[in-house]
């Protein structure tokens, strides 16, 4: 295969259709009318695997059978321009898959803490777990009546948080969401939709970590000894709400 016929068929299989299926469809894109015995041939793939292919091709509309003048059938491929319609298709899939996640992970979320009485307590890792949180920062307050979270901030930690998702910020003023920060420590700017309070940092004080105030929930971001960030997220309306409790007390004695 060429570098082109190889692409086509990662296309495919990345369409949902099977490697064989693929190869069938790549292989009568070069053919006119052909037979199966001739589609075997050129594929390598025997006829009976060949034939329960183009039934599946033909059903997705990839393929059309023909008659020939001698009244034998004949196999054609349709226009690729079909792989459009199965990618629009593919994509209306997953919104819907997409929307019901919305709608059932949140229910299985809070029969798990009931039926444990426990709270959700959950580890992330690297880079990726940080962008894990920031996320699930702005879905949460997306769900929120008044969109808005509490955030504690040091000077330290500042430079890894958002190293993995510079557009958070962006995407947070976007959709609307207001936060409040007490930052640790100099720096940090005031952005739209946010306001900012400093404490002082004193000498020897190791105050590398980071904290989230939204919904039920209370995530830190610190720094492990080899400079590898890592998360620690809290589900528990009890928690938030004493940490949300302590920090509009600071907030209002801070200047």
């Amino acid at each position: 295969m060429t570098g082109n016929n190889e692409n086509m068929v990662d296309l495919l299989i990345g369409l949902g259709l099977s490697r064989t299926e693929a190869q069938t469809y790549e292989a009568l894109l070069h053919m006119d009318s052909i037979s199966i015995r001739k589609i075997a041939a050129s594929t390598g793939i025997n006829r009976g695997t060949t034939y329960d292919a183009l039934k599946h091709l033909t059903q997705l509309g990839l393929v059309s059978v023909k008659q020939g003048s001698s009244g034998r059938e004949g196999y054609v491929a349709e226009s690729p321009e079909i792989i459009y319609e199965m990618i629009r298709e593919k994509r209306r899939d997953l919104l819907d898959a997409a929307n019901m996640a919305k709608k059932l992970v949140p229910e299985l979320l809070a029969q798990s803490n009931t039926a444990e009485g426990r709270p959700l307590v959950r580890y992330y890792e690297d880079d990726g777990g940080v962008v894990t949180i920031l996320k699930d920062v702005l879905q949460t307050c997306r769900d929120m009546n008044t969109p808005a979270y509490y955030a504690y901030s040091s000077s330290r930690i500042r430079q890894y948080v958002y190293r993995k998702f510079p557009l958070f910020t962006k995407r947070r003023i976007d959709e609307g969401i207001h936060v409040k920060v007490i930052a640790v420590g100099k720096g940090g700017e005031v952005a739209e939709k946010s306001e900012r309070k400093w404490l002082p940092e004193s000498p020897g004080d190791d105050t590398s970590s980071y904290t989230l105030i939204y919904g039920n929930k209370v995530a830190t971001i610190s720094i492990a000894d080899d400079d590898t960030p890592y998360g620690v997220v809290i589900e528990d309306a009890g928690v938030a709400a004493m940490q949300r409790l302590l920090f509009e007390r600071l907030w209002s004695l801070l200047k």
